[in-house]
């Protein structure tokens, strides 16, 4: 605390006396004034030197602890050991086994029943509803197929085909009794067997001419109209994956044991017409059937690519790669 101011006055003046009381008591307040207003300045500045200190504090701590100079690159991180092993990521991933997957998805393929695909055979005659109906805006298919027909795969001893007659049918193929079952190839893998039952008619005809090139060529022609139809198929159809160049694929098949009937109606010559010649009808059927088994029956079938989604980041990556090489050359 600060002195009082002493003021001295002759004894007997109480007027003077009340008078050096006042100032001094005046002294004393404008002392302890300065006393309050210099200890609220000191507690505001040190308030705010402390708070200005804590956040260049934890400015620094940020920088130096989280961040890293760009200029050097990105260093190589590693977890610390806290009791639990982060295994490093395999350079190719290798897919589980078949075992594994039917124990998570709870199928024994020996004792599991065959499943009903009604609600599949719904959906698919739909599709083929539709497509019967687009196929009919301006003959589109029958076009396709007169191209197709007249490719490049026409013998020479064929004529122009032109086609007569397209018909698609109005019934649709039922689907029953999918199951899992054991493949053949490779070991150890598993495929799917569906049961098709197709009775209806699908038929195509055309005209066309088979040239005589001898002793010349164009000789002479002889005029030819067939038409074939497909009237029942009955079969097992089989889905399978496999990987072929190192690309998923579905492999679809039909066991031998499939039922296929053809209908043939023939009419050769110009003038005298032979119908339905038998000889005619058995080389035809017999070339269909031979057609089918050699591109549709296991062993053989049809192999349709998965899609993939890395496609274009793979040809990305590979173009990126080769403009490397070539730079760095």
């Amino acid at each position: 605390m600060a002195n009082h101011m002493q003021i001295v006055v002759p004894e007997g003046q109480e007027y003077w006396i009340e008078l050096a009381k006042h100032f001094e008591q005046v002294a004393s307040a404008q002392q302890q004034q300065q006393y309050n207003s210099s200890s609220g300045m000191s507690f505001t500045t040190g308030l705010l030197l402390g708070q200005l200190s804590v956040v260049l504090l934890v400015i620094v701590c940020f920088k130096y602890l989280l961040l890293e100079d760009v200029r050097y690159g990105r260093k190589p991180r590693s977890f610390s050991n806290r009791g639990v092993s982060i295994p490093a990521p395999p350079t190719k991933p290798s897919l589980p086994s078949t075992t594994t997957i039917l124990n998570k998805t709870s199928y024994d393929i020996y004792d599991h029943t065959p499943e009903s695909l009604d609600w599949m055979t719904v959906l698919m005659a739909q599709a083929i509803a539709q497509y019967r109906d687009d196929s009919k805006v301006n003959n589109r298919l029958i076009k396709a197929l007169a191209e197709a027909l007249n490719g490049g795969v026409r013998p020479d001893w064929v004529g122009h085909i032109r086609v007569t007659e397209l018909n698609l049918g109005e019934d649709f193929p039922v689907l029953s009794r999918a199951r899992i079952r054991p493949a053949d190839q490779p070991a150890g893998s598993v495929r799917a067997e569906i049961d098709i039952d197709f009775n209806d008619q699908i038929m195509l005809g055309i005209e066309t001419s088979v040239l005589i090139n001898w002793p010349r060529p164009r000789i002479a022609a002889l005029p030819v109209s067939l038409v074939l139809s497909v009237v029942k198929f009955q079969a097992t159809i089989t889905m399978q994956f496999n990987t072929i160049d190192g690309q998923q694929h579905i492999s679809i098949s039909t066991l031998p044991d499939f039922d296929l009937e053809f209908g043939v109606q023939s009419l050769l010559g110009a003038r005298t017409k032979l119908e339905d010649v038998p000889k005619v009808t058995d080389l035809i059927t017999s070339k269909l059937r031979g057609f089918f088994i050699d591109k549709c029956v296991y062993p053989n079938g049809r192999d349709i690519a998965m899609p993939t989604f890395w496609a274009k980041r793979d040809i990305y990556a590979k173009s990126q790669s080769s403009n490397n090489i070539g730079k760095q050359q």
